[in-house]
């Protein structure tokens, strides 16, 4: 799967937008130090990948840079008559400048995201049927399409459902049962995912507890052209976050910035067998 860490996602990445999510947007900048991880403890190191072993705030040394890294994450999310709309980009080091000394040119405006279009059955069928139709726990049931872009790679595809849950205590809940196309491959995958968003107060202080998990489960059969020597695997990506509402104690105003962290749990990263990615990083982000 080559996809860029997203030094974000939550989710909304990839994502996996519900249609009961509130219009706007949001920016999200994350930084993972790599205080934990040093020459000594980098091994799989082929000098093009590498792995910094019992390290939590770096990233493996890849084509997207070293371990210490920044993102920035330009979020959207728009509903429409019939559905709704959403992208998100990812730049990476988006702070360097043309003659910063980096490990990758991706790491001077490197970038990876993706627009996703969906249509909502239930606003449909409530419009054919004249009716506002009750579902229970289900909310909605969504078909979703979406490109995805990973720069100097190129565009894979994803088409679906994603199904939008009624869950206690979280505010959003949805599933996604989706088939991932990325024509690098002779096959397509079936990607299972979930995202959600849980706010919550402790002594008078408001928190968020998101993210965003997807995985696909049988791999994608023999890469073609360039990627001839490869073969889609199955994969696992997972960043959760826990954020605290800055904003309302900085009377900046409340749900509108946020300080936390996100931890990015990746097994087989970038369809790599064996290959896993485990980092914390510092995180900002700002309801615009």
């Amino acid at each position: 799967m080559f996809r860029q860490p997203r030094v974000l996602a939550a989710l909304l990445a990839a994502l996996l937008a519900p249609a009961g999510a509130h219009a706007g947007v949001w920016l999200e900048l994350l930084h993972a130090p790599c205080w934990t991880g040093s020459a000594a403890n980098l091994v799989q190191d082929d000098g093009v990948y590498g792995e910094f072993v019992g390290a939590v705030d770096c990233f493996n040394k890849d084509f997207n840079g070293g371990g210490a890294r920044t993102t920035l994450s330009i979020k959207a999310f728009q509903p429409w008559e019939y559905g709704w709309v959403f992208l998100y980009y990812d730049i990476t080091g988006p702070f360097n400048s043309a003659i910063a000394d980096v490990l990758s040119p991706n790491e001077k405006g490197g970038f990876f995201g993706g627009l996703t279009v969906a249509v909502s059955l239930r606003r449909v069928g409530e419009k054919v049927l004249g009716t506002k139709l009750g579902l229970g726990p289900l909310v909605d049931v969504s078909l979703k399409g979406e490109v995805e872009h990973v720069a100097r790679i190129g565009a894979l595809f994803y088409y679906g459902l994603v199904w939008e849950l009624a869950v206690p205590f979280f505010g959003v809940v949805a599933v996604s049962t989706l088939v991932r196309d990325d024509p690098a491959f002779e096959g397509v995958d079936l990607q299972v995912g979930v995202v959600w968003e849980a706010p919550f107060l402790i002594a008078g202080q408001g928190f968020l507890f998101a993210g965003f998990f997807q995985a696909g489960l049988f791999g994608e059969g023999k890469g073609r052209g360039a990627f001839a020597t490869t073969s889609g695997r199955p994969y696992l990506l997972t960043q959760p976050q826990l954020l605290w509402d800055a904003g309302r104690v900085l009377r900046f105003a409340p749900q509108r910035l946020y300080l936390g962290v996100e931890y990015q749990v990746a097994l087989n990263r970038y369809l790599i067998p064996g290959k896993t990615e485990n980092v914390l990083q510092a995180m900002v982000r700002w309801n615009i």
